[in-house]
């Protein structure tokens, strides 16, 4: 990872070489793209939101052309169009955290505009559940002829589903920008500031207000039930599935103990995302009205916060 990112740090040419490389392998194994909009936030963090989006108009171009050579089925500008809507939002978030120097405020931030987002789509979109089902359909119907399942059950579910879509692709996308953007710090941190990065991370807190809000939006999307409050409150819980994650390594390190159980938790993570998921915000939760971080003595509760971006 070193390497790759010292490769593209060396100039612009080779920035914008590895981010088109990464998205043109992207289109073939998707969570490869990670790295190419990882490297937008590192560029970004490191020099600047102009030079930021430079590398990222050049790289649209090439992956444009790329596409257009690969799939030549697919529209003229499609690959232009993917690669600023994939990277775009990453240098934003990125040059945010630049300038606020917090993970707490540029991530709270992310999240509103994910929930406006959210609200738009539900205001602007006649009849989105509808919407929804009928792409589930055309993109599914296919796959599921004449399989067990059927074309009516599988509508029945996605109508079931339907409701909470928009929420879920939100909060989603927001987990796959943060994960961009923290990638890129590490890199930066590992070239700039070594060490900076995991005392950063591990001192992630978002804190009671936002956590009460989630809980009354969870609330209140069961109860209700409400299923756009569900959606909202599901973006939050990213946050809060982030600051379990960092509690862990905190924990981990003041603890003294192995790294054996930060590898057991992200494999977990990669067998059962959606229980662990769960698992890990309402840690996360907890840990806003306990500050066990703080409990354990100074040293890991406010590292995340204030540090430095730009040595």
């Amino acid at each position: 990872m070193r390497v790759l990112a010292e490769f593209a740090m060396k100039s612009r040419s080779r920035a914008v070489g590895a981010v088109s490389g990464f998205g043109v392998a992207g289109l073939f194994l998707p969570p490869v793209a990670l790295l190419s909009s990882a490297l937008i936030a590192l560029v970004g963090l490191r020099v600047g939101l102009g030079q930021a989006l430079l590398v990222m108009a050049l790289s649209a171009v090439l992956l444009g052309v790329a596409m257009f050579v690969l799939i030549p089925e697919a529209p003229l500008f499609a690959g232009v169009v993917a690669g600023v809507v994939q990277w775009a939002p990453v240098a934003l978030l990125a040059e945010l955290l630049r300038r606020t120097v917090s993970w707490r405020m540029t991530l709270q931030v992310a999240a509103a505009v994910a929930g406006i987002g959210v609200l738009a789509a539900h205001l602007l979109v006649p009849d989105l559940e509808s919407t929804w089902a009928e792409a589930g359909m055309a993109l599914l119907g296919p796959l599921v002829e004449g399989s067990e399942t059927g074309p009516q059950e599988l509508e029945a579910g996605l109508r079931r589903a339907a409701p909470y879509l928009t929420g879920l692709l939100a909060g989603i996308l927001l987990l796959s920008l943060t994960l961009a953007v923290l990638l890129g710090r590490y890199w930066q941190a590992l070239l700039y500031n070594p060490g900076a990065f995991g005392e950063e991370f591990r001192g992630l807190q978002f804190g009671r207000v936002l956590s009460a809000v989630t809980l009354l939006l969870a609330g209140i999307g069961h109860l209700g039930p409400v299923p756009v409050a569900t959606e909202l409150a599901f973006i939050l819980a990213v946050l809060f599935f982030l600051q379990g994650i960092a509690l862990m390594h905190a924990l981990t390190v003041r603890q003294g103990m192995s790294s054996f159980w930060l590898v057991g938790m992200y494999v977990l993570l990669a067998l059962a995302m959606p229980q662990m998921f769960l698992l890990l915000a309402t840690i996360g939760v907890i840990d806003a009205w306990a500050d066990i971080r703080a409990r354990l003595g100074p040293g890991s509760a406010q590292g995340g916060q204030d540090s430095d971006n730009n040595p």
